[in-house]
């Protein structure tokens, strides 16, 4: 038995708690909570023998006992806001897409805003993204903006850009991209990239009071799903509401806040510059972007696109990208930056390794978010610098079509898990929500199967980029953990760590991957205090 502390008002036995980075056959069974830590995991017996007048048991019958998941990569609350917005997400032809928006507009007074997202061209069999007419003949009385599933490319009518005096004589913006009628200089209602950015600070934001039931019903669905904690980049507007539920008690989730580079130097003035957080609510670093998206064929590209003449929009130039990250690294804020294309990915790469050393010596944990395609030149140079792979499995099960049609046989190393475990590097696996679910047990299957659609009839994408249950669980794991700082606290089942865990009804390591789809969570428990039951699981 190894204990930590005394009196605890919790005991689970009879599980199969998974402990280290491997399912032990040998796992212990049973665990003991105090406050908001785990004090002592053991034999049944052994946990019993603690066990004190108002101490609460828990059988798990028989079932596994995970560490609270973490999703690595979120936008939390623009989650929460696209239940209050038009989602076009389940949308599988343009008509149905422009059945909704007109439904929301007729609804609307004339002046107002009408957002949401989700939309993806491809999926709506066209050839080419939709126009500014296809909204104009909805209405030209509303502002009417909605995201591309990626969110690199903005769907805008004409009332829009009129609004934001995007026309003819307006250049493409450092970074960005209007696109254009062909033979044309005239806007067609598309904005990609930086281009979106003066219509998105048009739009104001929800305030608290009209996104706190969207929030706290978003927190109750990470908490179905055995998730505890969460890496989120959102501005500082959003961070304040996390405070403010905080200090409430209402904040149902862990948070782990990377802030968006142009906030960097202004904290004050935004209101955070004095405060780090804590285990619950923390600041981690700075987040940027290098380039674009494969969807939106804006990812930046060492060689053009299979059937196109451009190699996609480099966000930041390598210049641009190498300041911010000495700044951020001078105030001790650890990097987060998109890269998608193998170009973006080999320039933040050199840029991240000319900081290496200093970092190391200052504890600064740097991140590539999204890591899609890379050169296999390049793989090494993650353990080498000591860069994080921040990758979303979600993403390859559906993007394996677009990896197809657009970067053909580079695809090769597009999601190379494999690849970049075997080179030494750390793996991170989050969602990227709203853009793809977050239900981790379909992000495991993701990472194991390398399916397209995540279909187990469907033949995996190179097969030998996938990795076991094992390392894709510890990606969510204490993988997840260590990129915030907060190994020593959370992401395994140990004596003095916060008591974050979850009962699931499979048994993962033993079992086929297609488990995976149909596993369901029985128990979830988030700082020492049971936050999810399900009705037909566990007796408590």
């Amino acid at each position: 038995m190894n204990t930590h502390f005394t009196d605890p008002q919790l005991i689970l036995v009879n599980g199969k708690i998974w402990s280290a980075n491997r399912a032990s056959q040998n796992s212990p069974t049973a665990l003991a909570v105090s406050g908001d830590r785990i004090i002592a995991v053991g034999s049944d017996r052994d946990m019993l023998s603690l066990k004190k007048r108002n101490t609460r048991i828990i059988d798990a019958r028989g079932n596994r006992i995970l560490p609270g998941l973490m999703d690595a990569h979120t936008h939390l609350s623009l989650y929460a806001a696209r239940k209050l917005q038009i989602d076009l997400t389940d949308c599988t032809t343009l008509p149905e897409a422009l059945h909704r928006i007109r439904e929301r507009v007729e609804q609307a007074d004339p002046g107002s805003w009408i957002v949401g997202g989700g939309w993806d061209y491809t999926r709506w069999g066209l050839e080419d993204f939709p126009d500014k007419r296809l909204l104009d003949e909805i209405s030209t009385r509303h502002f009417i903006a909605l995201q591309s599933k990626d969110w690199h490319s903005l769907w805008v009518n004409s009332a829009v850009l009129q609004l934001c005096r995007i026309d003819e004589t307006v250049e493409d913006p450092p970074g960005g991209a209007i696109r254009r009628y062909p033979g044309s200089r005239e806007p067609s209602g598309v904005l990609q990239e930086r281009a979106g950015e003066v219509v998105y600070q048009s739009i104001a934001p929800p305030t608290l009071e009209e996104i706190y039931p969207a929030l706290q019903e978003t927190f109750g669905e990470f908490l179905r799903l055995g998730i505890t904690g969460v890496h989120s980049v959102e501005s500082p507007y959003e961070f304040a509401h996390y405070r403010q539920l905080y200090e409430r008690g209402e904040l149902g989730l862990r948070v782990f806040w990377y802030f968006p580079i142009r906030f960097l130097g202004r904290e004050a003035e935004e209101g955070f510059g004095a405060y780090r957080g804590d285990h619950f609510l923390k600041i981690c670093g700075v987040k940027m972007f290098a380039d674009g998206a494969l969807g939106s064929q804006t990812a930046e590209m060492l060689e053009p696109y299979q059937g196109l003449e451009h190699r996609g929009v480099a966000v930041m130039s390598a210049e641009e990208l190498e300041e911010h990250i000495r700044r951020s690294v001078e105030q001790r804020l650890a990097c987060a930056v998109h890269a998608i294309g193998d170009a973006a990915n080999r320039k933040v790469l050199r840029a991240l390794g000319k900081v290496a050393q200093t970092s190391r010596k200052a504890g600064l944990r740097h991140r590539i978010e999204h890591a899609q395609l890379l050169h296999p030149d390049d793989i090494p140079l993650f353990a080498r610098y000591g860069v994080i792979a921040s990758m979303q499995p979600m993403h390859l099960a559906y993007d394996v079509p677009l990896i197809e049609r657009y970067w053909g046989s580079r695809g090769r190393h597009a999601y190379a898990w494999g690849s970049l475990r075997k080179s030494g590097a750390r793996l991170i696996f989050g969602s990227d929500t709203p853009i793809e679910t977050f239900d981790p047990w379909k992000g495991l299957y993701a990472a194991v199967a390398r399916k397209p659609g995540n279909d187990p009839a469907q033949p995996s994408f190179y097969p030998e980029e996938s990795i076991p249950v094992e390392e894709a669980l510890a990606a969510y794991t204490h993988h997840s953990a260590h990129a915030v700082g907060e190994e020593a606290h959370l992401g395994s089942l140990e004596p003095g760590k916060l008591a974050d865990f979850i009962a699931i009804d499979r048994d993962i390591f033993q079992a086929p991957s297609e488990i995976l789809l149909d596993t369901s969570v029985l128990l979830t428990v988030r700082n020492g205090t049971i936050a999810y039951a399900s009705e037909d699981g566990l007796i408590l």
